[in-house]
């Protein structure tokens, strides 16, 4: 939401003080509505009618109102747009209608607006998260990652914990546009002694490429690596 400010002006001609003080209490109406905006932005007035009075002097009211904007998912990231913004002041008229008090007005104008980054990552695991690791026997085991943000993403991975003699291997970087899907293999190497079963965890944490320091939330991945000797 945006806080708008509005401010309204009156000059005022010959018998403006006459008409001041004859319609010092009647309602000028102040009509907002939004004219253009991108497909994918929904945007609003909290209050599309303002209600001023007529300034005491020739001088200027300022009044405000709520500018309610909302993008969809797929909306890019860091992507200026504009929203175009029709303001028109009704006129004020004398009795019954016939005499024009104070003219009327309209005006155009765009509020420009940033796409924030979005970072969400969706993983999946096509052989499942159990893998047998016979002893001193290199195996791999595939897991997927989906960008669901709405930007280009840098994926941080990192192997969490494992057991002590294991060697675990995992791409510390992966680089992916907004909706890739990409793969990645965890690479396992028990110890020549293991059997039963042991516990892995790996993290992987969206950032956003343009702007390292947009981060989300991190996912966290349980495998379990099993070996029942014959």
């Amino acid at each position: 939401m945006v806080h708008l400010e509005i401010t309204f002006g009156v000059t005022w001609g010959i018998g403006g003080r006459l008409i001041n003080y004859l319609y010092r209490y009647s309602p000028v109406l102040l009509r907002l509505s939004v004219v253009d905006a991108p497909e994918w932005c929904i945007a609003k007035f909290a209050q599309q009618t303002l209600q001023f009075v007529l300034p005491e002097k020739d001088d200027t009211y300022v009044g405000w109102t709520l500018l309610m904007v909302q993008v969809d998912d797929t909306a890019p990231a860091f992507e200026v747009f504009p929203v175009r913004i029709h303001a028109i002041i009704e006129p004020l008229y004398g009795p019954l209608g016939f005499l024009t008090m104070m003219q009327g007005t309209s005006q155009n104008v765009s509020v420009a607006f940033t796409v924030a980054y979005k970072p969400l990552l969706a993983i999946h695991l096509p052989e499942g998260n159990i893998i047998e690791t016979p002893p001193l026997v290199p195996v791999e085991l595939p897991i997927g990652i989906t960008n669901l943000g709405n930007g280009k993403t840098i994926v941080e991975n990192e192997v969490v914990s494992y057991p002590s003699g294991w060697t675990i291997t995992l791409p510390a970087q992966l680089v992916m546009e907004a909706g890739e899907y990409r793969e990645m293999n965890l690479s396992l190497l028990a110890p020549y002694n293991f059997s039963s079963e042991a516990s892995i965890t790996l993290s992987c944490t969206p950032h956003s490429y343009d702007d390292y320091s947009l981060v989300g939330q991190t996912i966290y991945v349980n495998i379990l690596a099993y070996y029942r000797p014959p």
